[in-house]
């Protein structure tokens, strides 16, 4: 607990980190698009925890991500397959497949995204096909509380088949 009036410690080492990204980046040697050997990161997420485009942008460029794909949350319902709400924005309040999307075309020479909607929630196949349509790699990030070999995920799988474009699940239990 942090005395009142006090800046809580997660919030001066956020911050901190922020700053201190910043001045590393302004004095990188080289960016992620100048190297030799193609650093690929394929699990990343807007918005996540509240980050900054500019940070997330400066965080991929420090670690040297020559592409990185996008992966959206699914709607926010309250269901239990969101666990009653807690996991819409895959619970780090990551951002959908729209902002996934504009991001990466605004981006398109570092950045790709995936699709992704929750699997039981009415035309979810027909949200996720919309972005593969629009140039979706996969459907992803699958982290709701459904079976694996559940009919909605099965709807899911045929689609990926389909579309021949690999599901990243989330194992969490």
């Amino acid at each position: 607990m942090e005395p009142a009036g006090d800046v809580p410690r997660r919030t001066f080492l956020t911050t901190s980190g922020f700053a201190l990204l910043g001045l590393v980046v302004q004095d990188a040697p080289q960016t992620a698009l100048q190297r030799a050997d193609p650093i690929i990161d394929i699990h990343q997420h807007l918005n996540y925890s509240g980050r900054s485009d500019k940070a997330f942008l400066a965080h991929q460029r420090l670690m040297g991500a020559t592409t990185t794909i996008l992966l959206p949350a699914g709607r926010s319902v309250t269901t239990a397959s969101t666990h009653e709400g807690v996991s819409n924005g895959l619970q780090a309040d990551a951002l959908g497949n729209e902002a996934c999307e504009k991001f990466a075309v605004a981006h398109k020479a570092e950045y790709r995204f995936a699709a992704n909607e929750v699997p039981d929630v009415v035309d979810a196949t027909k949200e996720i096909e919309r972005y593969l349509k629009r140039g979706a790699l996969l459907i992803a990030e699958q982290k709701f509380g459904v079976e694996c070999d559940s009919p909605e995920m099965q709807r899911i799988y045929q689609l990926a088949r389909a579309h021949q474009v690999p599901v990243l699940m989330h194992w969490q239990f």
